[in-house]
């Protein structure tokens, strides 16, 4: 999590927080993860989203989806650090999904482990098209069914 330096928290900001927003760090980990497929890029991408978070959290309404927000704010902090290098690992799973396109693993992670709707990824990765959207997805899965890959 951010420093909070400059930050403060009302006490319900805080509840919304550890209710909502605070346990979800593992998923977005995961999607750092698979889309550096690296561990170092986990976890970078959760020290990014989450300070994206705290900057925009007075912002955030209690009856906002917060795996949505997170995501959202997720693709943009992948989009900060996409020209970073990060080791890769040698994790089979991470060896496989090399071969899909950067958008396509976070469409297929985005809808089949974090449950976006297809609109809603749309709008979280500013994608204007939702049938492109829906294309990614189907060739995402085709790759994973033709090369036996299990998510």
């Amino acid at each position: 999590m951010a420093d909070g330096r400059g930050t403060s928290f009302n006490e319900q900001q805080l509840a919304l927080y550890l209710d909502e927003y605070y346990e979800r760090a593992d998923l977005i980990f995961r999607f750092g993860a698979l889309l550096t497929l690296s561990r170092e890029g986990g976890e970078r991408m959760v020290d990014e989203t989450y300070r994206l978070l705290i900057e925009d959290f007075p912002n955030i309404k209690a009856n906002s989806k917060p795996t949505t927000i997170l995501m959202t704010l997720a693709w943009g902090a992948w989009k900060k650090m996409s020209h970073e290098k990060f080791h890769e690992s040698n994790i089979p799973i991470f060896q496989s999904m090399k071969r899909l396109a950067v958008n396509q693993r976070a469409i297929l992670f985005a809808v089949e482990l974090a449950g976006l709707s297809l609109r809603d990824v749309s709008k979280a990765f500013g994608i204007a098209d939702e049938k492109a959207v829906r294309n990614d997805l189907a060739d995402a899965n085709q790759f994973l069914a033709v090369n036996e890959i299990r998510t």
